[in-house]
């Protein structure tokens, strides 16, 4: 027997998707590749929140992962790490399509940072972007956070914080 199952992560246009829901963070502020993989990851695994070393401030979206756990795909899924580092390729697809078609801005891209354009999401696109957030408002207020209140470098960072990438060697 075949069983066919369908994981958002390993998608490249759910992950297109996904960075189109994250545009109101995105919007006016320029974040590395890996600071918005990370606010992808989660996105994608709210239910994953709870394994975050948050700051004293950022306990609360812990309750987060409750809430969302009936997204937790059916069947065993790898560890995180290893989560997070297959969605790489598919996260990299969706960030240099959008740059090609002008979602991001191309140099900033170059240079491993996510920069917004003004150039407006297609009216579908938009509303179901719209009605999905605002009915987990919660979940991008918490990548919101995520966004604005942690850096990505260092033992204190993003990195080190969730486990997902490697955080000794970088230059802080």
């Amino acid at each position: 027997m075949s069983q066919l199952v369908f994981q958002p992560a390993l998608d490249p246009y759910h992950a297109m998707f996904r960075l189109f829901r994250m545009f109101p963070i995105l919007k006016g502020v320029a974040l590395s590749r890996d600071h918005v993989r990370i606010l992808d990851f989660y996105l994608t695994f709210p239910f994953l929140i709870s394994s975050i070393r948050l700051s004293r401030e950022g306990q609360h979206f812990k309750k987060l992962a409750r809430k969302y756990i009936n997204l937790k795909p059916y069947g065993q899924q790898p560890e995180g790490p290893l989560l997070f580092a297959r969605m790489e390729a598919m996260q990299n697809a969706a960030l240099d399509t959008l740059a090609f078609n002008s979602f991001l801005e191309t140099e900033a891209l170059a240079a491993d940072k996510i920069v917004t354009t003004d150039k407006s999401l297609p009216k579908d696109v938009c509303e179901r972007v719209i009605e999905l957030n605002e009915q987990q408002a919660d979940l991008l207020e918490f990548l919101q956070s995520l966004a604005s209140d942690y850096s990505i470098l260092g033992e204190n960072g993003l990195k080190a914080r969730t486990g997902l990438k490697e955080y000794r060697y970088d230059a802080v």
